[in-house]
Protein backbone atom coordinates (compact mmCIF):
# COMPACT_ATOMS: atom_id res chain seq x y z
CA UNK A 1 0.00 0.00 0.00
CA UNK A 2 3.09 2.40 -0.79
CA UNK A 3 0.73 4.35 -2.84
CA UNK A 4 -1.60 5.17 -0.04
CA UNK A 5 1.83 6.12 2.09
CA UNK A 6 3.20 8.28 -0.76
CA UNK A 7 0.13 9.74 -2.75
CA UNK A 8 -2.84 8.77 -0.38
CA UNK A 9 -4.58 7.27 -3.10
CA UNK A 10 -5.28 3.11 -3.48
CA UNK A 11 -5.15 2.12 -7.15
CA UNK A 12 -8.46 1.12 -8.79
CA UNK A 13 -6.95 -1.74 -10.37
CA UNK A 14 -6.04 -3.51 -6.53
CA UNK A 15 -10.07 -2.93 -5.90
CA UNK A 16 -10.98 -4.13 -9.48
CA UNK A 17 -8.60 -7.22 -9.05
CA UNK A 18 -9.72 -8.29 -5.78
CA UNK A 19 -13.18 -7.96 -6.13
CA UNK A 20 -12.90 -10.39 -9.79
CA UNK A 21 -10.59 -12.97 -8.10
CA UNK A 22 -13.48 -12.87 -5.26
CA UNK A 23 -16.21 -13.53 -8.24
CA UNK A 24 -14.25 -16.31 -9.89
CA UNK A 25 -13.43 -17.95 -6.40
CA UNK A 26 -16.95 -17.78 -5.69
CA UNK A 27 -17.87 -19.13 -8.79
CA UNK A 28 -15.68 -21.78 -9.40
CA UNK A 29 -14.46 -22.92 -5.31
CA UNK A 30 -17.20 -21.07 -2.83
CA UNK A 31 -15.68 -23.96 0.09
CA UNK A 32 -12.77 -21.37 -0.34
CA UNK A 33 -14.86 -18.91 0.97
CA UNK A 34 -16.32 -20.79 3.77
CA UNK A 35 -19.24 -21.66 1.55
CA UNK A 36 -21.05 -18.55 2.27
CA UNK A 37 -20.76 -16.44 -0.90
CA UNK A 38 -23.98 -14.60 -0.33
CA UNK A 39 -22.44 -13.56 3.50
CA UNK A 40 -19.34 -12.12 1.62
CA UNK A 41 -21.35 -9.91 -0.62
CA UNK A 42 -23.53 -8.78 2.22
CA UNK A 43 -20.44 -8.07 4.62
CA UNK A 44 -18.87 -6.20 1.33
CA UNK A 45 -21.98 -3.93 1.06
CA UNK A 46 -21.84 -3.38 4.41
CA UNK A 47 -18.35 -2.50 4.47
CA UNK A 48 -19.39 -0.60 1.22
CA UNK A 49 -22.20 1.62 3.05
CA UNK A 50 -19.91 2.27 6.21
CA UNK A 51 -17.13 3.30 3.92
CA UNK A 52 -19.13 5.92 1.98
CA UNK A 53 -20.95 7.55 4.80
CA UNK A 54 -17.31 7.66 6.73
CA UNK A 55 -15.47 9.09 3.47
CA UNK A 56 -18.71 11.85 3.56
CA UNK A 57 -17.58 13.00 7.20
CA UNK A 58 -14.21 13.25 5.35
CA UNK A 59 -12.89 10.85 7.54
CA UNK A 60 -11.78 8.17 5.46
CA UNK A 61 -10.56 8.25 1.83
CA UNK A 62 -12.76 6.76 -0.92
CA UNK A 63 -10.52 4.16 -1.95
CA UNK A 64 -9.86 3.47 1.40
CA UNK A 65 -13.56 2.38 1.89
CA UNK A 66 -13.36 0.42 -1.34
CA UNK A 67 -10.76 -1.32 -0.34
CA UNK A 68 -12.11 -2.29 3.10
CA UNK A 69 -15.38 -3.37 0.99
CA UNK A 70 -13.56 -5.71 -1.17
CA UNK A 71 -11.03 -7.39 1.60
CA UNK A 72 -14.76 -7.61 3.56
CA UNK A 73 -16.09 -9.39 0.85
CA UNK A 74 -13.20 -12.17 0.94
CA UNK A 75 -12.91 -11.73 4.86
CA UNK A 76 -17.14 -12.81 5.38
CA UNK A 77 -18.94 -12.76 8.89
CA UNK A 78 -16.46 -15.32 10.42
CA UNK A 79 -13.17 -13.38 10.15
CA UNK A 80 -14.67 -9.65 9.47
CA UNK A 81 -14.61 -8.69 12.94
CA UNK A 82 -11.06 -9.78 14.56
CA UNK A 83 -10.12 -8.38 11.17
CA UNK A 84 -11.60 -4.59 12.10
CA UNK A 85 -10.34 -5.14 15.60
CA UNK A 86 -6.95 -5.39 14.20
CA UNK A 87 -7.17 -2.97 11.93
CA UNK A 88 -8.23 -0.83 15.06
CA UNK A 89 -5.22 -1.74 16.47
CA UNK A 90 -2.37 -1.95 14.22
CA UNK A 91 -3.94 1.71 13.03
CA UNK A 92 -3.07 2.90 16.12
CA UNK A 93 -0.22 1.39 16.34
CA UNK A 94 0.96 3.57 12.80
CA UNK A 95 -1.04 6.57 13.34
CA UNK A 96 -0.40 7.17 17.00
CA UNK A 97 3.28 7.86 16.53
CA UNK A 98 2.96 9.35 13.30
CA UNK A 99 0.39 11.74 14.41
CA UNK A 100 2.66 12.70 17.21
CA UNK A 101 5.68 12.95 14.99
CA UNK A 102 4.23 14.51 12.21
CA UNK A 103 0.75 16.09 12.91
CA UNK A 104 0.98 18.95 10.37
CA UNK A 105 1.36 16.42 7.67
CA UNK A 106 -1.76 14.24 8.09
CA UNK A 107 -3.94 17.03 9.28
CA UNK A 108 -3.44 18.25 5.70
CA UNK A 109 -2.91 15.05 3.45
CA UNK A 110 -4.92 12.74 6.34
CA UNK A 111 -3.61 9.46 7.75
CA UNK A 112 -2.88 6.00 5.02
CA UNK A 113 -5.94 4.21 6.67
CA UNK A 114 -5.50 1.18 3.71
CA UNK A 115 -2.10 0.83 5.62
CA UNK A 116 -4.13 -0.13 8.47
CA UNK A 117 -6.62 -2.65 6.38
CA UNK A 118 -4.40 -4.35 4.56
CA UNK A 119 -2.44 -6.13 6.63
CA UNK A 120 -4.53 -7.48 9.32
CA UNK A 121 -6.77 -8.91 6.26
CA UNK A 122 -3.82 -10.16 4.64
CA UNK A 123 -2.94 -11.94 7.43
CA UNK A 124 -6.33 -13.86 8.45
CA UNK A 125 -6.48 -14.83 4.74
CA UNK A 126 -3.14 -16.18 4.65
CA UNK A 127 -3.43 -17.64 7.56
CA UNK A 128 -7.16 -19.58 6.58
CA UNK A 129 -5.16 -20.58 3.46
CA UNK A 130 -2.92 -22.40 4.83
CA UNK A 131 -4.90 -24.06 7.50
CA UNK A 132 -7.41 -24.77 4.24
Amino acid sequence: MWTDVKHREVPHWIIGALVSLWVLTATVAPEALNGEPLMGIACGAAAFIVGFFLHALGWLGGGDGKLLAALAMWLGPTDLGLALLATGLFGLFLALPALLRFSTLFKERGVPYACAVAPPAATILAFRALIG
